[in-house]
């Protein structure tokens, strides 16, 4: 049998054993996978790439149902973030914004007002601008995989 990826001990990884290791992963796991990197295997047939696609495979759980679309495939990006309850009952439930691009701020000035508490309240609005020293990281593009069988 002819290897297929080099092992971190030098060892050659073959297809049984790129099978067995997807294998570990409980059904519904996402997983990042590096696709267009050299000398990728091909994913086995218990993973799919979650690009919202209707899953049609009678051996999966998932048979009849829309797989996420987390690799942006249909126009819409995500990002995958950590929550409280899988079943997205959590305040922050999947598809929900982190928050929006124009917030109000209440900023109090000294003087006098009616209530004589000698504050006067201005309102103001504040659109987020991009900055060209961000102090984020460069990204590596990545294709999200989710095991369905």
């Amino acid at each position: 049998m002819e290897g297929v990826f080099p092992k971190s001990d030098g060892d050659i990884l073959y297809d049984g054993d790129v099978n067995e290791l997807f294998n570990m992963s409980p059904i519904g796991s996402v997983t990042a996978w590096l696709k267009s990197y050299t000398n990728v295997p091909t994913l086995p047939d218990n993973w799919v790439e979650c690009n919202g696609q209707t899953l049609t495979d009678a051996d999966s759980l998932f048979n009849g149902q829309a797989i996420p679309d987390l690799n942006g495939f249909t126009g819409t990006q995500n990002f995958l973030r950590g929550g409280g309850a899988s079943d997205g009952s959590t305040p922050t439930a999947s598809g929900a914004t982190g928050g929006a691009e124009t917030h109000t701020h209440t900023i109090s000035k000294p003087g006098s007002n009616a209530s004589g508490s000698g504050e006067t309240g201005y309102t103001g609005t504040t659109a987020a601008t991009a900055s060209s020293s961000s102090s984020l990281p460069t990204n590596y593009e990545v294709v999200w995989i989710i095991r369905i069988k």
